[in-house]
């Protein structure tokens, strides 16, 4: 089966879903145990045992299932195996997590840890393995991170080229001077970036790339990186401006956005032109001077508003201008779009609880650009997730929480009317998350999600 150039496998899902059972059955054998047994020194390490092999059944299932629902990579690929190996053994790291769930769950041992007083230190460790495993999570996706060419390969639409200086890779939208203490606490959780974000929006549009840094060991996160020669860069950026549909420039101190922007401006359409503005940095002078007369009025708008002094280690106001976006309408006029957390509610909303501090103002800024470029702000809303429907169909099926989500209220209304008949709603909910996982993403798109 293919779907949107991926190859799906049902023998590798097949798998996945035994994998998936096997560890089911040991955490369920596991939960009978406590519930009748208490814990001696024996007792504890086979329970210890038990919880790793299951997490590990659970995670070379969920790796199967990743497989079989798209083009698995070349196991012979270096980076891929150690992205495998990250992979297992940050699993392995939260298995003790696991264990104390499992631990939690038995009534007269919760009931002896609090005694005890150990039970808000191991939460704290608990708390630093998870931001451990999501760093190395992270890392694992860059050694997972398709090139350049592959990514236009797999989308054969016009590619959206993202420029900017090297040194603002990864950097945040809030200025180096604000929130320090947040700063602080988001380098050592490391979110999305704003650059994940950007090519996140702008890949609805086509595949995004970018030039990479010469000698990084991994690609950052984002845009699909193109390595080339120093000596081969500039005319790789005249032949990606050729075919892009969109060019968005971060605006830098580096000669090389200079000559980016020269670029641009003497071959592209306006049109076809976005200039960020998303660091605190002052512009450097030949580039301030190059920009004025072409945004005119729009210059001083552009630029992000400083910081309230020393109060902006502790708070920053959420209505200023931490940057702006320069978009030029079909007249060739340019319009300043300000990037500001205020207000801290709409559609993208919910993206701020995942960890993803950057979405709500981005993707708010990119929908008024959307609308001023007379592109559908629509095609930012994804499809719905496959993933997230079979997690809602396992967790909350039996009130047709997957049915919600995917728009089929009627039959979400079904399932919650099948509530007080309690196992066979249940039983429907796991049978639609079967469906779901078994069926290829086309299929899942025109029967499920549309």
């Amino acid at each position: 089966m293919t779907t949107h150039g991926r190859v799906e496998d049902r023998r590798l899902k097949a798998a996945g879903l035994v994998l998936l059972a096997l560890a089911a059955a040991d955490f369920a054998w596991l939960g009978n145990r406590l519930a009748v047994a208490s814990l001696d020194a024996r007792r504890s390490l086979l329970f210890a045992a038990a919880t790793v092999i299951g997490v590990n059944l659970s995670v070379a299932g969920l790796l199967a299932l990743v497989a079989g629902c798209g083009a698995p990579p070349s196991w012979h690929d270096p980076k891929r195996r150690r992205a495998l190996i990250l992979q297992i053994v940050l699993a392995n790291l939260l298995a003790p997590a696991v264990m104390y769930g499992l631990l939690t769950s038995y009534l007269p041992t919760a009931k002896a840890l609090e005694a005890s007083g150990w039970d808000l230190p191991i939460i704290i460790v608990f708390y630093g393995l998870g931001v451990i495993s999501w760093r190395m999570w992270r890392r694992a996706q860059q050694y997972e991170a398709i090139n350049a060419d592959e990514a236009m390969a797999r989308d054969p639409r016009s590619p959206v080229l993202y420029l900017r200086s090297f040194k603002d890779d990864g950097a945040a939208v809030l200025e180096p001077g604000a929130q320090k203490i947040m700063q602080r606490v988001m380098s050592v959780i490391e979110p999305p970036s704003p650059e994940q974000e950007i090519a996140d929006i702008l890949g609805h549009l086509g595949p995004v790339v970018a030039i990479g840094k010469p000698g990084e060991p991994l690609p950052r996160l984002g845009a699909a990186r193109l390595y080339v020669a120093h000596d081969r860069w500039q005319a790789k950026v005249d032949e990606l401006m050729a075919n892009a549909a969109l060019v968005v420039v971060r605006i830098g101190d580096s000669p090389g956005v200079l000559w980016e922007i020269e670029r641009v401006l003497a071959v592209l359409p306006r049109q076809r032109v976005v200039f960020a503005f998303l660091s605190g940095a002052a512009v450097a002078p030949a580039i301030a001077e190059r920009l004025t007369p072409v945004l005119g009025r729009e210059w001083a708008r552009a630029l992000p508003e400083p910081g309230a002094g020393w109060t902006s280690w502790l708070w920053s106001d959420p209505r200023r201008r931490l940057g702006s976006f320069v978009y030029f309408a079909s007249d060739g006029v340019s319009h300043a779009v300000a990037v500001t957390n205020w207000p801290p509610w709409g559609r993208d909303a919910w993206l701020s609880l995942m960890l993803r501090p950057y979405a709500l103002p981005l993707r708010r800024a990119w929908r008024e650009i959307f609308s001023g470029l007379g592109v559908d702000a629509g095609t930012m809303d994804r499809k719905p997730s496959r993933v997230l429907a079979v997690i809602l169909a396992i967790v909350a099926g039996y009130a047709g929480a997957h049915w919600f989500y995917l728009g089929k209220s009627r039959r979400g209304w079904t399932y919650v009317a099948l509530i007080p008949a309690l196992f066979a709603s249940v039983f429907l909910g796991l049978f639609d998350a079967l469906r779901f996982i078994w069926v290829d993403r086309a299929t899942f798109d025109a029967r499920f999600a549309s």
